[in-house]
């Protein structure tokens, strides 16, 4: 598997786009993404394969529910063969439709850990449903080995083993909006004189309500071009 990454890379430094581009080869999906994450409202996408991919990860980050939250939360693998089934409909009312409306109908998210750490998720899509064979599986999981690797030696070696000198963080550096959405949520918490966590809360629901991705509004609190006010934040 190793040598299936090291491939996609072609001599340059491993990243986050070489797991995901070997993922979609091993595993025979139509897409990946990986993303880290060190608490429900600190997570960044590292890559996605296509637009679909990235859709799917930023709309669970944007609503808060779905396979790779699931995944990131409990520390065990999710895999839905039918997004469009009843019981995903219940289990995620609002991230099911939208998967399904954008052409993914087959979601695989597996945790990536460092024994009790959980540092992020690999998430697979297919665009018909079906399920993964035994083999499929534990490919993913051995891929999921290889990113955590890669997130530990990065910028260290490249895929030959030689040292590398470009001081390159393997994931793609901090950004995608991520940063915009943390800063947003320091304002808000300070606009609103509640914590974190709610602030964050109030972020989601307002992107969700609007119908926008998170690091789009987050961008408007940062210019200064939305301020949130006590009355926002309901009660409970």
């Amino acid at each position: 598997m190793w040598e299936l990454v090291a491939g996609c890379a072609d001599g340059e430094l491993v990243s986050a786009a070489h797991v995901c581009q070997a993922a979609v080869v091993a595993v025979e999906v139509d897409g990946a993404a990986l993303s880290v994450a060190t608490r429900p409202d600190r997570r960044q996408r590292a890559h996605a394969t296509d637009a679909v991919a990235a859709l799917l990860e930023e709309q669970q980050f944007t609503l808060g529910e779905g396979p790779s939250i699931e995944a990131g939360a409990s520390g065990g693998q999710v895999l839905v063969a039918d997004v469009s089934s009843p019981a995903c409909a219940s289990r995620w009312p609002m991230f099911a439709p939208v998967a399904t409306a954008a052409g993914a109908w087959a979601v695989f998210a597996f945790p990536l850990q460092v024994g009790a750490i959980r540092l992020g998720t690999l998430t697979l899509y297919r665009a018909r449903p079906g399920s993964l064979s035994g083999e499929q599986v534990a490919d993913a999981v051995t891929l999921c080995r290889t990113a955590v690797a890669v997130m530990l030696a990065a910028g260290q070696t490249t895929p030959n083993g030689a040292a590398s000198d470009q001081g390159a963080w393997p994931l793609g550096g901090p950004g995608e909006g991520r940063i915009e959405v943390y800063q947003a949520t320091g304002m808000v918490a300070v606009q609103l004189g509640v914590g974190l966590q709610d602030a964050f809360a109030v972020l989601r629901a307002r992107a969700f309500t609007e119908g926008v991705p998170l690091a789009r509004l987050a961008r408007r609190v940062v210019d200064r071009r939305l301020r949130f006010h006590p009355g926002d934040f309901p009660d409970g």
